[in-house]
């Protein structure tokens, strides 16, 4: 390499560049280490100089981090997760994404039923999966326990899905009730007062 070219190729062995961090950013100190300031000491930060754009000092960390950053604290924990079609989806919290889409690792949909008879809450888990939920149509998120303590502490019985279908045919017997199973409004008069 000839000596014009303005020295943009270096080997390792001929130029070490290094930065220093300080209160205002990162000062490159080029290859003879001494910065654009010409002194061989040492820069100090001083930890109470404040942003003029913002106000807030530098380096300084919030106690809590917004929007879907906040979601880091879940991570890899046990989560109940309400989406806005009423499903409950019970999962292990994998990644999310800045749009707080996430994946669920081994979920499943949690059907709840209150027996009117009985006055017993009973629950099924029904398998998914992996399983990946947009964002926008999740209504709530809450870590849950783990299953061993679940199962322990529950004012709920856990039930097969099969079992909790039947428990619910069971109990709609009467004429009134519709025998698909679905609630049905009659907008017209259901919203006058």
């Amino acid at each position: 390499r000839g000596g014009g070219g303005g020295g943009r190729h270096h080997s390792n062995s001929q130029h070490h560049a290094r930065a220093s961090v300080s209160g205002r950013g990162i000062v490159d100190q080029g290859p003879s280490g001494s910065g654009s300031q010409q002194s061989q000491q040492p820069q100090q930060t001083k930890s109470t100089e404040i942003a003029p754009s913002s106000g807030v000092p530098y380096g300084y960390v919030p106690a809590y981090l917004p929007g879907s950053a906040s979601l880091v604290e879940q991570l890899d924990q046990r989560l109940l997760i309400v989406l806005r079609d009423g499903r409950h989806l019970v999962g292990i919290f994998r990644s999310f994404d800045q749009f707080s889409n996430t994946v669920l690792e081994h979920t499943s949909e949690r059907r709840v039923w209150t027996s009117p008879v009985e006055d017993i809450t009973y629950y099924a888990d029904v398998p998914l999966g992996l399983y990946v939920v947009r964002g926008d149509s999740m209504v709530l998120m809450g870590q849950i326990t783990s299953k061993d303590e679940e199962e322990a502490s529950s004012s709920m019985t856990q039930l097969t899905p099969e079992e909790l279908e039947e428990k619910q045919k069971s109990s709609s017997n009467t004429p009134d009730d519709n025998e698909d199973g679905e609630l049905e409004w009659d907008f017209d008069n259901d919203l006058v007062a």
